[in-house]
């Protein structure tokens, strides 16, 4: 499985072959099953199936590919009878057999089910420590609304954070929009607040049933200093469960 997005991360340092500049269109493996680890990755003129929120979205065509980070590559690619693929949006492409596709009903989060992600922020940045003055000042980055599996049940996926002079916080949640129930969350504490080295925070990028068992595997994009990497989770036990890391890259 790969992501594919515009190139955000870092200009190509290679002078002697292409490399991808920012706002080109590029893929990113960040998982592969045993069987296939020993197979070329980015196969210059492969086509993969791509998908949006879980929808059939097109297929993809590696062009080729170069250096993105100090440690890491990525396929330079073109959408082939798919629409236009708008900045800083994600789409997941792959040629495993087993997807189960279903509709796009991503959305971003109404009115009130932003008010229960700020509630549940709220409760979670307390937990961690954090004044009641700092948590009224809370923003949420593109919080997401979505199903995951075949219930009508909802989740919301997104990273809030405040910003102080001093510090900020960073809190990544999931969480059950009906019951207004954390089912993940992620809190970090960012100290370089000039230049924001010790920030790690998370983006939802997509989500697709890739094994065919009915729900959906989350892929989630964590960028750092100079660097980026994927963490791809699935409900197992009434729980969000990190089942694979890949896609890294840095320097």
């Amino acid at each position: 499985m790969y992501v594919v997005t515009r190139n955000h991360y870092a200009e190509g340092y290679s002078h002697s072959i292409p490399t991808p500049r920012f706002g080109d269109l590029i893929m990113i493996q960040v998982y592969s099953p045993e069987r296939a680890r020993k197979t070329d990755p980015y196969a210059s003129g492969q086509s993969y199936a791509l998908y949006r929120g879980g929808e059939p979205a097109g297929h993809v065509r590696i062009d080729k590919v170069g250096p993105l980070q100090c440690d890491g590559s990525a396929a330079m690619v073109s959408l082939e009878h798919s629409s236009e693929f708008p900045t800083q949006s994600f789409a997941l492409a792959t040629n495993a057999n087993a997807v189960r596709w279903h509709t796009n009903s991503q959305r971003p989060a109404n009115a009130q089910e932003r008010l229960v992600g700020e509630q549940l922020a709220a409760k979670q940045f307390r937990k961690n420590g954090v004044p009641d003055a700092a948590v009224g000042s809370t923003q949420f980055d593109n919080l997401i609304s979505t199903p995951v599996d075949a219930s009508s049940r909802r989740v919301l996926i997104g990273l809030a954070r405040i910003k102080t002079r001093t510090v900020w916080h960073e809190l990544f949640l999931i969480a059950d929009v009906a019951g207004s129930r954390v089912e993940l969350f992620r809190y970090r504490q960012v100290m370089d607040v000039e230049d924001g080295k010790d920030s790690q925070p998370l983006r939802f990028a997509d989500q697709l049933d890739l094994d065919g068992d009915g729900s959906d595997e989350l892929v989630i994009e964590v960028t750092g200093y100079e660097s980026e990497e994927f963490w791809i989770y699935k409900h197992q036990n009434s729980s969000w469960q990190r089942v694979w890391v890949g896609g890294q890259g840095g320097c």
